[in-house]
């Protein structure tokens, strides 16, 4: 074995150019793949996160008729087992108690059907990031606003500006009750938001949660509980944790579920990324299986003199097979010290996308990116791609060896094969 390192070596080395373009290729597919990886891991998590972190959540709780018909009276009361069972399941991070109502909401000049989300101001702050989009004016008090004020509001910047209206201004809103009547109340604007969530800005109004209560008539209950995770991807894991901690009659749902539409577009995502890597693959298999065809091709003499002076085709194979995992593991080993460098900056530092943009940012299914991008790293992404090669390398480099180690040394070394 090692007489066939040692002759591969010094083959590959009597043709340099060939075999450094060679490698060249492999180490730009490998090292291409690896930050391809670590960037839609990047990405696709990116998007998990903006889409869930702002006003979904990871996983939400309700009743199952809520989930087959969400209507006003599809409540339930949050007890202290509930709340016990919620904030000591591994992997929760913060739960909040939200009423989901739709109204109208105006005043005499316009008006709008719009979403009017109830929510504990602490609680919703540490299970969403909303607070963070706020653009104008301040987040709702801890404590609802004295009777007979108005009742403080919160809105989406779409909706104050189909409204035109600003903090400070005033607004009715209209809706229907649990008990079936007709809902209504005085607000004030205090703020408004701006955060990039398409569902948020364009068509949603936060209330405290007391004051949604008492203007849908409802005591104490809540339509859902939204829940924030450590790690998004493991919301399924988490809900099927809560399932059994939970009081029979409510549902626990992760966003999976919640967001059918983003999920099914993850999915096609992570999957057309593998034609992707299969086409570099390919395009190195051929690179490399036309190196190796060549040089057997123009070497064919020298195997003759070999095979003639007793060399067994057996290890004429080996050190053709030995030249392309050469070939192969160096190409692979420089591929993934650029690719994870590459990778590795970006994780750290992220890749600016609004640089290709003319307006610092852009929307994909109804979220906002802006700024950086940072990528993923993980272990899997570094390590595929270079074993993926190395095998890649080593079919591609099969054929030529078999031809080669069945040439018949007489007719070859006199040239008339």
């Amino acid at each position: 074995m090692g007489l066939a390192i040692r002759l591969g070596i010094r083959n590959l080395a009597r043709h340099r150019w060939r075999s450094l373009l060679t490698l060249a290729g492999i180490a730009a597919a490998v090292g291409l793949m690896i930050w391809t990886l670590a960037f839609v891991d990047g990405w696709l998590a990116l998007m998990v996160r903006a889409a869930t972190g702002m006003e979904t959540g990871q996983l939400q709780i309700h009743t199952p008729e809520y989930v087959d018909q969400p209507r006003v009276f599809h409540t339930f009361t949050p007890d202290e087992e509930l709340w016990a069972a919620v904030r000591g399941a591994p992997g929760v991070e913060a739960a909040a108690p939200r009423v989901r109502l739709f109204g109208l909401i105006g005043n005499d000049r316009t008006s709008q059907v719009g979403r009017i989300l109830g929510v504990d101001p602490g609680l919703e702050g540490e299970a969403t990031r909303v607070v963070d989009g706020l653009s104008e004016g301040r987040w709702l008090a801890a404590e609802p606003a004295p009777v007979p004020g108005p009742r403080e509001v919160v809105l989406g910047q779409g909706l104050a500006t189909q409204l035109r209206v600003g903090t400070g201004d005033e607004l009715v809103v209209f809706l229907e009750a649990a008990d079936g009547s007709l809902g209504n109340d005085l607000l004030e604007v205090v703020g408004i938001l701006s955060t990039g969530n398409a569902a948020v800005d364009r068509g949603t109004a936060y209330l405290h949660i007391d004051d949604a209560r008492f203007i849908a008539a409802l005591d104490g209950e809540v339509h859902e509980i939204v829940l924030r995770t450590a790690d998004p991807e493991a919301a399924p894991t988490v809900a099927s944790g809560l399932d059994g901690g939970v009081p029979d009659g409510l549902a626990v749902r992760p966003w999976q579920e919640l967001l059918p539409g983003l999920n099914q577009i993850l999915t096609v995502s992570s999957n057309s990324y593998l034609f992707m890597y299969l086409i570099l693959y390919l395009v190195a298999a051929v690179g490399i299986l036309n190196t190796q065809r060549m040089s057997a091709q123009e070497r064919r003499r020298e195997f003759g003199v070999l095979m003639a002076v007793g060399m067994a085709p057996r290890r004429l194979w080996g050190v053709l097979v030995v030249e392309t995992l050469v070939l192969g593991f160096g190409g692979a080993l420089v591929g993934g010290v650029i690719g994870t460098g590459i990778a590795w900056r970006h994780a750290t530092a992220g890749l600016d996308l609004a640089a290709f943009t003319d307006q610092g940012g852009f929307t994909y299914m109804g979220v906002m990116f802006e700024g950086r991008i940072l990528a993923e790293m993980s272990v899997q992404a570094v390590v595929q791609p270079m074993v993926v090669m190395l095998v890649v390398a080593l079919l591609s480099g099969l054929w030529p060896a078999w031809v080669a180690s069945r040439l018949d040394p007489a007719p070859t070394i006199a040239g008339r094969t």
